[in-house]
């Protein structure tokens, strides 16, 4: 019985050495999985009208404009609203994101910051880390409509700058947001 159970574990621990010193594999064999962007994008459904969404915007002589607005580097434009402590996107955050995805595309030379923020509820620590929550969540976004990556940066202001300032539910609906700041064009 002892010699079985010798003879189980030298066979046991040859087998593990095989195991270990048989790969042939050597860096560079192995290919990376290549993810590619949908081919055909379907087309957005219309915005209901609010007064925080603009239109797409367009370049001529080199001023660019959203809707009416003359923008520059700095300007915000396009805001996207949260739920209270989420970062997924609501449908009317996706199809503000289509429409700058589009916008995007017909301004190839602008790049954008896009800029989470919360409201005041919650620690600093807590709110900086769900805004850019937040940001991620915009880009993983945009790039799966066809931004290229490099167009996009994030960054967290927490609770730091808020768009109103009162202590209720409808000025703190207007802080969970992500703004869509113009950084180069």
């Amino acid at each position: 019985m002892k010699a079985a159970k010798v003879i189980l574990a030298l066979a046991l621990a040859a087998s593990l050495m095989f195991a270990f010193t048989s790969c042939t594999c050597k860096p560079g064999d192995i290919e990376e999985e290549k993810v590619s962007q949908p081919k055909t994008m379907s087309t957005p459904t219309a915005i209901s009208q609010q007064p925080e969404i603009v239109k797409p915007a367009v370049i001529s002589a080199a001023v660019l404009t959203v809707g009416n607005r003359t923008v520059d580097i700095g300007d915000k434009i396009y805001p996207i609203y949260f739920d209270f402590d989420k970062s997924e996107l609501r449908s009317d955050s996706r199809e503000t994101l289509s429409e700058l995805a589009q916008w995007m595309k017909n301004n190839p030379s602008v790049d954008i910051r896009i800029d989470g923020n919360c409201d005041e509820r919650g620690s600093n620590e807590y709110n900086l880390a769900l805004g850019e929550t937040r940001a991620a969540s915009a880009k993983k976004y945009l790039v799966y409509l066809g931004i290229s990556p490099d167009r996009l940066e994030t960054l967290s202001y927490g609770e730091e700058k808020p768009s109103c300032s009162e202590s209720t539910e409808s000025c703190w609906s207007k802080n969970r947001r992500d703004d869509f700041t113009i950084t180069s064009k």
